[in-house]
């Protein structure tokens, strides 16, 4: 967990959750796109601090699965844990990379009212149960898993989600977000820049999420 410059644990803070990518752990997520640095340098400029609290969440792409459910585990049983430490759990946002980044739009869909904002980069979402097999065989446990849990086939259920999704152009995963994007209700929830799938690209782009997620906490 990682408090801003100045603030101590059991200060009651707002919190981001922050969800890693495949073959990651609770600690990349909080680095993976030095966060931590850009809001303590937005600080200096008067935007409000949060906490950035990550779980481990295994690598089973965030949805439940028959024995393990990482998404409930995050809503039901982290989040009352860190209200438990002082942080403000009736405000929080979620901000996910890679299979975090999925994550994060599969939990905007699943709880809708209790995100204030939705982050996800470089998300890493498939056209197909095949397609996902191919890159990863372990993110859906059968053809079933993959439809329920399909965010671009519920791409209309993203409308009124405050949603922001930002990818680099070179990225693999670039079409498959490129299709999500163009089903949208808002195809401007989607940021398509330079870049590809590293934390260069994810870097470059949260300073300005960072500030989001903030004003979103704060309001």
């Amino acid at each position: 967990m990682s408090y801003p410059p100045g603030y101590a644990p059991g200060a009651k803070l707002p919190v981001c959750l922050a969800l890693h990518g495949y073959a990651a752990s609770a600690g990349t997520a909080v680095t993976a796109a030095r966060y931590p640095e850009f809001l303590a340098g937005a600080m200096r400029d008067g935007v409000a601090p949060f906490a950035l609290a990550a779980p481990d969440g295994g690598d089973g792409y965030w949805h439940p699965h028959a024995d393990d459910d990482p998404l409930g585990m995050l809503v039901d049983e982290f989040l009352p844990l860190l209200g438990e430490r002082g942080l403000r759990t009736d405000r929080v946002a979620v901000a996910g990379w890679s299979m975090g980044g999925y994550g994060a739009l599969l939990a905007a869909l699943t709880h809708r009212d209790r995100f204030r904002a939705v982050v996800a980069t470089s998300p890493a979402i498939f056209h197909s149960y095949d397609d996902a097999r191919g890159v990863n065989a372990g993110a859906f446990d059968s053809a079933d898993e993959w439809a329920r849990y399909d965010v671009t086939a519920r791409a209309r259920e993203f409308a009124g989600l405050p949603v922001r999704i930002a990818i680099g152009a070179a990225d693999p995963f670039a079409p498959a977000v490129r299709t999500l994007r163009d089903r949208l209700p808002d195809p401007g929830m989607v940021e398509i820049g330079r870049g590809c799938h590293d934390n260069d690209y994810w870097a470059s782009v949260a300073p300005a999420q960072v500030r989001a997620i903030s004003a979103a906490l704060a309001a």
